[in-house]
């Protein structure tokens, strides 16, 4: 007993450190108020217990509350606090990761923690470490079903498989993508079958606790009957479980998006039916959308601001040679990790059946995918330097292997430090601040609607000002929603809207600091006191560098382009 104790110290030595330098890392680096896409959501129904957009993550969500509660009523430390969940939820994933290698690759800890530092420093894992998203989270419930399964290979407790069974039911409560370790699972249960000590008993108090697990979902329903100002849970609790409200891409044809035609010729180099069909996915889905974005984790991106190609191929070399390695020494160990290499990435690529193009990055699905390489790198770091003398050769091999993740972390530093951007709080706010007091404002897509439910629900920015989404809303919902406010109240669209929908209004439509004004037939649209008005109202302090998107910096040079005359600029 004592030995066993003494063995889990000394796993946790390396276990606590690399933890905290990582969380240290992730919260120096995260954003410190609201990021694009759901994270204004995800901060919104997390603080004030709403309901999100299908199928909900309700564990997530309540995690989240917790963390905003420290806010103590200070409405600007929300967003920091709840970004701190994702910080903290990533750095234990990266001490997890040691473990799991020490696992897999027993006293190799200085490989162990290369391939933790090495997806500390990855793209995908930092991005989603530093912003309001379920991934981290998500990759933490990964994390720890793969060790819990592996402990349990070494040790054949019981009590680890039905803690396995609460674990997997929660992490369904923060993202679906957690099942996508169940098939590594069940290898190792097959693998080691005679350990597994299954009775009528063990069964159902598994099915009882995975089931326990699921309970967080209570309060969709529960918080719906509030009818708190988000919810989204629409008519049914069915129908929001199931995402009816989304398309759902088949599994064949993979050019199955009409739309997209003309997109498919870049990539079908014309081909058509099943050949098409197949260059397609070889080419687009698997490639561009899972290759690249694997390539950018381990090999370096393209568009790095700094880079040493060399060097920053070190961890792709170390994941290549540690799978090549631990095929040979340990097949159940190299098929568990394979497993969740192939169904984190390429066999949820074929089911996600990706359209051509996406409206942005998409390597944040495929994280357990990253995940599975990183301890490759771990196992390939470690076997390496084992096959040297101890000394001085051993010395300089561990000095050549930390190169790896020193170059992630200088040639990924600054494209991931958010601690002192603004722009999608102050894009966000300058939307509010265009439109006139108790106005209407109609948006279309995430980016101009989620960052500014934050404003109003956390920041109590503009209450005055009512937001319909017409995704949400409905396209005749919200046409009557027009028809029926113009002429008593102002109403306005976003740009995202105008770019969809502008022609609809008959040219009715006037460029009113970021956002369009529906004006009454016959008022003169080139009137330009109205931009006057809201010229002082709108400040940002935008810093060089940060990210916007291709909509956004539209806005901006229009802006500079109208307001140059009136003696502002995007600066002020």
């Amino acid at each position: 007993m004592r030995g066993h104790l003494q063995q889990i110290g000394s796993k946790l030595v390396g276990f606590w450190p690399l933890t905290l330098v990582a969380t240290a890392v992730y919260l120096l680096t995260m954003d410190r108020s609201v990021s694009w896409w759901d994270c204004g959501e995800f901060i919104a129904t997390s603080h004030l217990l709403q309901v999100g957009h299908p199928p909900g993550a309700p564990l997530y969500q309540l995690l989240a509350h917790v963390f905003t509660l420290f806010s103590f009523g200070d409405p600007m430390l929300v967003a920091p606090l709840s970004n701190a969940l994702s910080a903290v939820a990533g750095g234990l994933t990266v001490g997890l990761l040691y473990l799991t290698v020490l696992e897999l690759a027993p006293g190799r800890r200085v490989g162990a923690a290369v391939g933790a530092l090495c997806y500390l420093f990855c793209d995908t894992a930092w991005f989603s470490a530093v912003e309001s998203e379920v991934y981290a989270l998500a990759m933490l419930f990964c994390a720890i079903d793969v060790w819990l399964a592996l402990r349990w290979r070494r040790s054949g407790d019981m009590r680890l498989v039905l803690l396995l069974a609460l674990l997997l039911g929660l992490g369904v409560c923060v993202h679906l993508m957690t099942l996508l370790v169940v098939p590594a699972l069940a290898l190792i249960f097959i693998a080691h079958r005679r350990r597994l000590r299954v009775t009528a008993g063990t069964v159902v108090l598994g099915a009882l606790l995975f089931a326990s697990g699921l309970s967080p979902y209570a309060i969709v329903p529960i918080r719906a009957a509030a009818n708190p100002p988000i919810n989204e849970m629409g008519d049914s609790f069915g129908a929001y479980l199931r995402r009816e409200q989304y398309a759902k891409a088949p599994l064949y044809p993979r050019m199955w998006r009409e739309r997209d035609a003309a997109n498919w010729r870049e990539w079908t180099l014309g081909a058509e039916g099943v050949a098409g069909n197949v260059v397609y996915c070889v080419g687009y889905q698997l490639g561009y959308m899972y290759g690249r974005y694997l390539v950018d984790n381990f090999g370096g991106r393209q568009n790095m601001k700094w880079r040493v190609p060399v060097l920053f191929v070190l961890p792709a070399l170390a994941g290549l040679y540690g799978l090549w390695r631990q095929r040979r020494r340990d097949r159940g160990g190299y098929w568990t990790v394979m497993l969740l290499f192939l169904f984190g990435g390429i066999i949820l690529n074929l089911y996600l059946n990706h359209p051509c193009y996406e409206p942005r990055a998409r390597d944040y699905v495929y994280v357990l995918s990253f995940y599975a390489f990183a301890l490759w790198i771990g196992v390939g770091a470690g076997e390496w330097l084992a096959q040297g003398e101890p000394g001085k050769a051993a010395r300089w091999r561990a000095a050549v292997l930390l190169l790896a993740p020193l170059t992630m972390a200088v040639g990924n530093w600054s494209d991931h430090d958010r601690h002192g951007q603004h722009a999608v709080h102050d894009l966000a706010m300058a939307h509010l601040q265009s439109c006139d007091r108790d106005a209407v404002l109609v948006t279309l897509g995430d980016n101009d609607t989620f960052p500014l439910w934050y404003l109003q629900q956390v920041e109590r920015r503009r209450t005055d000002v009512s937001i319909y989404n017409v995704g949400l809303t409905g396209y005749r919902q919200t046409m009557d929603i027009i028809e029926s406010n113009l002429g008593r109240r102002p109403v306005y669209v976003s740009q995202y809207f105008y770019d969809r929908y502008a022609d609809l209004f008959g040219g009715r439509l006037r460029c009113e600091g970021l956002c369009w004004r529906l004006l009454p037939a016959g008022e003169d649209v080139g009137d330009t006191e109205p931009l006057r008005r809201h010229v002082d109202s709108i400040r940002w302090n935008i810093a060089e560098g940060e990210y916007l998107d291709r909509v956004s910096r539209g806005m901006l040079r229009a802006w500079e382009e109208n307001t140059r005359g009136l003696g502002r600029g995007v600066g002020n």
